[in-house]
Order: C-alpha cells, then sequence, then structure tokens
C-alpha cells in the first residue's frame, strides 16, 4: 500500500487499531512485570500485588456503600413496639420489614428463629402477626 494511496477512513482505522495494541501491549507489560517478581523470589509480595488488583476489580468503585449495621437486639425492639401499636389486627411481614427497613426475608427468619424463642407472637391469617396478650413463658 502506497502512503498516496491511503485515505482519512483507513488512516482513522489504523489509528483506532494501533491504539488497541498500545493499550494490550502495556497490559502484557504489567503480566510480564508480575512473572518475573515471581521469579525472583518475590512471592508473596507479587501474589499480595495480583490479589489487591483482582479484589479492587470485584469491589468496583462503590467503596464504602453499606449501611451501617443495626444495634444488638433492634430489630425486636421495634418489633415489639409495632406489635403492640397495631394490637389485636397485628401487623404483615412487608409492612414490618418497611417499617424497620430490613428486608421481608429477613424479619420472616427473625420470627422463625428469635421470635419463636421468645413465645411472645402469634402467627394469624395471611402471614401477619400480633403481639400476645398475655404470654406463657
Amino acid at each position: 500500500m502506497k502512503v498516496t494511496d491511503i485515505n482519512t477512513q483507513t488512516l482513522t482505522a489504523l489509528l483506532s487499531l494501533t491504539k488497541k495494541k498500545e493499550t494490550l501491549l502495556a497490559k502484557i507489560a504489567e503480566v510480564e512485570k508480575d512473572i518475573a517478581a515471581l521469579a525472583s523470589g518475590e512471592i508473596l509480595a507479587a501474589t499480595r500485588l495480583i490479589r489487591a488488583k483482582s479484589i479492587k476489580k470485584r469491589r468496583g468503585i462503590a467503596k464504602g456503600s453499606k449501611k451501617a449495621r443495626s444495634p444488638k437486639g433492634f430489630m425486636q425492639g421495634e418489633i415489639i413496639k409495632l406489635l403492640d401499636a397495631a394490637g389485636e389486627i397485628g401487623l404483615s411481614v412487608k409492612e414490618l420489614a418497611e417499617k424497620v427497613e430490613k428486608p421481608a426475608g429477613q424479619v420472616h427468619v427473625w420470627f422463625s428463629n428469635t421470635g419463636k424463642k421468645l413465645g411472645l407472637f402469634e402467627k394469624i391469617a395471611g402471614g401477619k402477626w400480633r403481639k400476645l396478650s398475655n404470654p406463657t413463658q
């Protein structure tokens, strides 16, 4: 191909491919550097470096977006208050979950485990729960 025969479309394609090639060469150089570090006896430092890079990729950019944990016994206290206020009508797991700001599955599991041990609650029709007026313990 002669230089005089190159049009702008071909030149743009060549430029794009050259950029991709440079990116790939940079990645190859990084991998070769890691291989050299492993071969030279810096195994621990190199594996830590590789693990740290892969963990950063898995975690993504949104760092620290987790909600803080509630204090121990928070859900129990909130559920007891809410069911006291609801009275004989009771509340559904979905309603409780919205008010306690927890997933409905977590509230359901709480009733299956902790709630059952307390003996303060009674399941009524339609997945609703109410607090017993005089619990027997």
